[in-house]
């Protein structure tokens, strides 16, 4: 599963459902780390772009 498919399930959990403050951190949380994976899965794309570009003459 995508970074951002998930993130678009966990943001439809806190809408649509009723949760507690606990749950409601926890889901927040899980949001956050997922940014971060997504963030970091992007910077690996761009680096890997650019070291292709610069192989090429």
């Amino acid at each position: 599963m995508e970074y951002n498919e998930a993130i678009e399930i966990l943001k439809g959990i806190l809408k649509n459902h009723p949760l507690n403050e606990k749950e409601k951190e926890a889901v927040m949380t899980a949001l956050g780390v997922l940014s971060w994976g997504g963030l970091y899965e992007s910077k690996l794309k761009d680096r890997k772009s650019k070291r292709d570009k610069s192989a090429q003459w």
